[in-house]
């Protein structure tokens, strides 16, 4: 805990605000098959593992948005709402059907969760992944013993890089700003927490948009989730 502990600059380690998808678990496998199924169905050429794993990060639409781009061979810029909205429909469909079928979490992920919760660390999920494919994961990894706390991609009108999901994460668990830090894998947890002015830890393993993380410059970079737990 001492890792985290530093970065709060003598503050008392209260409360941790997790990512999601790329930060406590690896969700593209189910992602990509979902959204593959949903570009076919649609007579649209499939984006494969690589590609959704690029585009992963955003938010489901932005997601959609970056599929039909490829598809279309177009910039996002000029791909439509109206087709926009008839994907992303296909896609929840068929992503609600699969949320948990190739998912997995990452190693260390659940032995960490547990020595922070015994010592009364107060936690919670803020993802851009809507809250109604969030909870499910959540529960099937047995997480939401951990983090009752769930802010959503679809909680608030804003997303992460905004501040407000992490400000609100705070507020339902009841602590400080001044006593949390932030542990994500992308540019958009570094920004949020930046805003919010709070101490940000990035794991190297996840998406980003295919950019290294390293890059954003996070106030604490690990290779392997158990390495937040380092002495």
């Amino acid at each position: 805990m001492k890792k985290l502990q530093s970065l709060l600059g003598g503050r008392e380690l209260k409360a941790i605000l997790f990512d999601l998808d790329g930060t406590l678990i690896d969700s593209v496998p189910d992602l990509a098959a979902a959204l593959d199924a949903s570009l076919e169905q649609l007579n649209y050429p499939p984006a494969g593992l690589a590609r959704t794993r690029s585009w992963v990060g955003n938010g489901a639409r932005k997601l959609v948005v970056r599929a039909l781009s490829f598809a279309l061979e177009i910039p996002e810029k000029s791909v439509s709402e109206e087709i926009t909205d008839k994907l992303l429909a296909v896609f929840f469909k068929h992503y609600g059907e699969q949320t948990c079928q190739r998912t997995t979490m990452y190693n260390g992920v659940f032995q960490a969760l547990s020595v922070w919760h015994e010592q009364g660390i107060k936690m919670a999920c803020v993802t851009n992944k809507p809250a109604r494919f969030s909870r499910p994961i959540l529960a099937h990894f047995g997480m939401d013993t951990f983090m009752p706390i769930l802010v959503g991609g679809d909680t608030l009108s804003v997303r992460k890089p905004d501040p407000a999901p992490l400000l609100l994460a705070c507020e339902q668990l009841g602590v400080d700003l001044g006593n949390t830090v932030m542990v994500g894998d992308s540019i958009n947890d570094v920004h949020a927490a930046r805003a919010a002015k709070m101490p940000v830890a990035c794991v190297s393993y996840g998406y980003n948009h295919g950019a290294p993380i390293a890059d954003a410059q996070p106030d604490l970079l690990v290779d392997h989730f158990l390495d937040l737990l380092a002495t």
